[in-house]
């Protein structure tokens, strides 16, 4: 007897044989082939080509903070011991100053990288757009390299840009956090994420059509990661699971935080096997088949000629 197929082709038991390749969902495969799938990339795609994780960067930040003469540090290794980021990130900014807070996050964030594999699977993939909170501008890259055109990026602040992403058919990438280029008004401390969800509701109207109207993946998070835990809290405040499913390829999750998140925000989980912490194959599956399943074609340079 023959194994069912899949909505690619492919058997079930074939998908199961392959360890570290996880069973995609049929509405995710029918959303990025008729182009209604956003994606929500976080900072894991940044710290594989080479950028500081979230968590790194902040204790950058505060290592720096740390030297400044007269900088008020007495009881700070409670909240590094903890772990509280954000508090940290508040420190580091304070003590640093306007100039030396924006010359640091440049030196980190401003230099130039070499798009990978997964850029590369992202940007030939027939995606509607992404939603970022990475402050670099790798996915910029990767988009005018293997696409050979810039792409729509914009921040919270370009307020038309929202409106246009909505309504005009062309890619975008929207920077949640903001841009490297404008670090002032980066999204990095707790005031600054109280500053885009409570005063901003041009922001709130934007996400909420992006997660009612289209299938959203998110990819480059880990449950571990602060950033991410923000994000859902902040998600789970505008939208209270009113919303279609999103999905989020992530490291093998335990089974409890995988009901929790589809209990709590709606999220399905795309789980799949990680070896070592830089270990992402699996991931890596998971764009390859959704690339073979909606390729973007990019025209032959000739035809311009």
């Amino acid at each position: 007897m023959r194994a069912p197929a899949n909505a690619d082709g492919s058997s079930i038991s074939d998908k199961l044989a392959a360890k570290t390749m996880p069973i995609l969902p049929d509405a995710l495969l029918r959303a990025v082939k008729s182009n209604k799938c956003v994606l929500f990339v976080g900072s894991g795609l940044s710290a594989q080509a080479g950028y500081p994780k979230w968590s790194e960067l902040i204790a950058t930040l505060v290592e720096a903070a740390k030297k400044v003469p007269n900088a008020r540090t007495r009881g700070i290794e409670e909240y590094e011991a903890a772990k509280d980021y954000f508090t940290l990130a508040d420190f580091a900014r304070s003590a640093l100053g306007k100039s030396q807070y924006a010359a640091l996050m440049r030196e980190q964030l401003g230099r130039p990288v070499r798009p990978r594999r997964a850029h590369k699977l992202i940007a030939t993939t027939l995606y509607r757009g992404l939603i970022t909170t990475n402050y670099d501008k790798l996915l910029e890259t990767a988009f005018t390299h293997f696409r050979f055109w810039t792409s729509n990026a914009f921040t919270p602040d370009v307020i038309s840009a929202l409106a246009v992403a909505l309504y005009n058919p062309q890619f975008f990438i929207f920077k949640l956090h903001g841009d490297i280029g404008a670090p002032d008004n980066i999204v990095l401390t707790s005031r600054d994420y109280d500053r885009l969800m409570f005063t901003s509701p041009h922001v709130r109207t934007f996400l909420q059509a992006i997660f009612l109207n289209y299938t959203v993946l998110f990819v480059g998070y880990s449950l571990s990661d602060p950033d991410f835990k923000m994000i859902l809290t902040e998600l789970t405040l505008i939208f209270e699971n009113n919303i279609t499913t999103p999905y989020a390829l992530i490291p093998k999750p335990p089974d409890f935080t995988t009901d929790h998140l589809l209990e709590r925000m709606n999220i399905q989980a795309i789980p799949y096997e990680q070896r070592a912490p830089d270990d992402h194959k699996g991931a890596l599956e998971v764009l390859e088949e959704l690339q073979r399943a909606a390729p973007f074609v990019v025209q032959d340079p000739a035809t311009f000629d």
